[in-house]
Parts: structure tokens; sequence; C-alpha cells
């Protein structure tokens, strides 16, 4: 008989179970101080009275796990991750893998076998308290929007900016799309597709960036950028979050679309702006919402509709100008010349608003009328009439004018 491997527990168990061979101590005794019933003791007993010591112990120790990762199967799986899907999280590596190689393995499985071959590091985090604020109890009552820049494709190694609107009561994605930056015209046609596809809003949920809020000489709040006045014509209320972690549900979104958006994006081999807002939103949007969405404390949506909005001006720029004593207006370079008849009164030095539509088209106007103009390419030369010279003929004194008495003798003056 070789050596046997039993554990402190097992070992604790043979003074009791010799105590009961002796009849020192009754089956119920020894029953309350393992912490099993009687049944489990005389069940315990006749293997002990049969095998001995050796009966206590575990008879699974020493055999392979039935349930052992095949070898095989694990050795795929970290040629995948070192390769192919470096990078990749566990919980996103295991749902692929059942998703495009029908190998089902838990994440927990998949995460210590990465930290084991060093292919994770284990983030620390700083904790810091903070109070939770709960959810809005109505999908569209307020949604958190953020623009979020990473190398989501792979397109030169420039990074672009992924727009996203997450609705704060039910964690839904209602709305993503890639633009080259966080601009006032991108974030308009991104709030645009997502009016139409949804409805309006009660609140924007968004940081203090240059975009979406005057920072700078504005302490009483009377300056707005233009996609707050655009907002502000559509009755929609923005509210400034005073740090990153008050919006936090859009962060952790952020979080999640760069570790699994971007690798699903590649796997897909899509490697452009316009393909990539027609994956995301045909199909990405969907599959996330299924996993990470929850129920809201309240089934009414209250988005409300854009009917009776105008869109095209109101999701645009809009600017004044002095309008000139020629009547011509500049604007980004260019010159709009004012036609003569006009349903409105104008005079020199008046405001003209400028508004350019997405579409790049430019409407003048003045008190919400508007004006009658043309483009012209060349700034009219101001023309200077020329002064008529009045000519004088010479004058001449009389030959009776007493001028003529005086005569100069010797440098004086006589008469």
């Amino acid at each position: 008989m070789g050596n046997i491997t039993m554990s402190k527990k097992e070992i604790n168990q043979i003074g009791v179970f010799e105590k009961l061979m002796q009849k020192e101590i009754s089956q119920e005794a020894a029953a309350k101080i393992l912490g099993i019933t009687s049944r489990q003791v005389r069940k315990k007993l006749r293997k002990y009275r049969k095998d001995g010591a050796q009966s206590l112990a575990h008879g699974n120790r020493g055999r392979p796990n039935q349930r052992k990762w095949p070898e095989e199967e694990k050795q795929f799986v970290i040629n995948l991750l070192s390769t192919e899907w470096k990078g990749f999280g566990p919980t996103f590596t295991s749902e692929l893998l059942e998703e495009k190689h029908g190998i089902k393995i838990s994440k927990e499985t998949i995460r210590i076998e990465m930290n084991r071959q060093g292919l994770r590091k284990a983030k620390k985090r700083k904790v810091k308290h903070r109070c939770q604020r709960d959810r809005k109890p109505y999908e569209g009552q307020m949604v958190q929007l953020d623009g979020s820049p990473h190398l989501w494709i792979e397109l030169g190694g420039v990074k672009h900016t992924l727009l996203v609107f997450i609705d704060d009561a039910t964690s839904k994605i209602l709305w993503l799309e890639l633009a080259k930056s966080e601009s006032t015209e991108s974030l308009m046609k991104a709030s645009r597709s997502y009016f139409e596809a949804h409805g309006r809003p009660n609140s924007f949920y968004v940081d203090r960036g240059s975009v979406f809020s005057v920072n700078l000489n504005n302490e009483e709040k009377t300056k707005f950028t233009q996609f707050e006045r655009a907002m502000k014509e559509l009755e929609i209320e923005m509210i400034h979050a005073s740090s990153p972690q008050a919006k936090g549900r859009v962060e952790r979104a952020n979080k999640t679309l760069q570790d699994r958006l971007t690798k699903e994006l590649k796997i897909n081999g899509i490697k452009t702006i316009e393909t990539a807002n027609e994956y995301m939103q045909n199909i990405y949007i969907q599959r996330h919402n299924a996993k990470f969405a929850v129920k809201p404390y309240k089934k009414e949506n209250v988005h409300k509709t854009i009917d009776g909005y105008k869109l095209d001006e109101i999701l645009c720029l809009k600017n004044e100008r002095i309008l000139q004593n020629n009547f011509v207006i500049s604007y980004n370079k260019r010159l709009f010349q004012l036609e003569k008849e006009q349903k409105a009164i104008l005079f020199p030095k008046n405001r003209i608003v400028i508004t350019e539509q997405l579409n790049s088209k430019i409407i003048l106007s003045i008190r919400k009328i508007k004006l009658n103009f043309h483009e012209v390419f060349e700034r009219p030369k101001i023309i200077e009439e020329k002064r008529k010279k009045t000519t004088f003929p010479l004058w001449k004194p009389g030959p009776n004018h007493p001028w003529k008495k005086f005569q100069i003798v010797n440098n004086r003056t006589t008469i």
C-alpha cells in the first residue's frame, strides 16, 4: 500500500472513527462532531472497517478532472489570443468562441489561463466614494450624449470619434455614428438621424466640452453654442455634467464599445467610416442592447415627435453679419449681394442672419424674413467720382487802381 494524500479535515476524522470502533462515542455524537448526518456516519463507518483510513480520503483525489479543458482546444484559444484576437477580454472571447467556433468555455476559465500565459494584466483602480444617482424612470426622459475618440477602424492609424447616444433609464444605445471629430456639424447630423429614428428626448446629459458649452467669459450663462441654440429651439433641455463620473453610464458604454466594437469591426473586415456606420446601425446596436439593456421603472416611452419642426432650419449654423453700404454680406471668404427687391426694408449697418445648413445651403434673413441674394465672386470696385476743377482767370489790377499810385524808391514805398 502506497502513500495516501489526505486533507487536514480527513485526518481529524480518523480519531472520531477510531473512537466509534472502540464504542467510546455514539454514532449520533460522531455526527455532531463531524457536522454530517447519522446516515453518512454509518456509511463511512462500514468503509472504515473494510479499508481503514484510506477510505476517508476523497475518491477522486489524484484522478484527472473529467471536465478538464482539452489541451488541443486550450492551445487553439491561446494561439488566437496571441495573434488575431490579441487584446480581447475574457468575457468577449468566451462569447466569440461559442459564436464563431462552437467552443463553449466559461469566461473565468479563459481569464485564469490568460493570467497564467501573461496575456492579460489586472487593472489597478483607485477607489473614491461617490453617491449613486438613480436612473430616470422613463425611456427618453434623459439621453446621455458623448463623443469617444479612439482608433475604431484601421484606416491609416487615424483616430476617429464615435458619437454615442445612450438612454439613462434603460442603458439602451439609441444611436451610434462614427465621425472624423466631435464637431458641431457631425453632432447635428448624428442628432438628426437619432431624432428621425426615435423622436426628441426631454433632455441631453453632456459634458462641458466646447461644442456643448461656452466656458469662457460666460458667468451669467447668456452665451450659447450652436448646438445649445439648436436644442433650445427643439425644446430639449441641456444638462451639463460637472465630472466624467457624473455621466458614468455613457463613459462605461464607451469602454465597452472600445473593447467589443473595435474587435467586431476588425473581424468583419470593416475599414471605412461608411461601412462602419452601416454595420453599427443595422447589426451592432441590436446585439449590444440585447445583452446590456435593462427594463425601465416605467413602461411609457416619453420621446416627443419632431412633427412641426423644420430640422433643416434648426440643425444648422447661424451667424450674424453687418450689411455693408453696397448691400454686400461677407461670410467665410464668400460674398453675397442682396437684390434690390426685398420683402423687408433694409438699411446699411443692419444685422443680417446667415444660416448655413448641413447640406451647405446658405439662407440670408432679417427679422425671420428671407432675403433675395446672389453670390458674387469678385469684390465690387468702389468708383470714386472725379471732382470737376473750377478754373478762375488771373486777376490783374486796373489802370486806375490805387495800387498803381504806389512807387518803390530806394526800397521805400512812396505815392
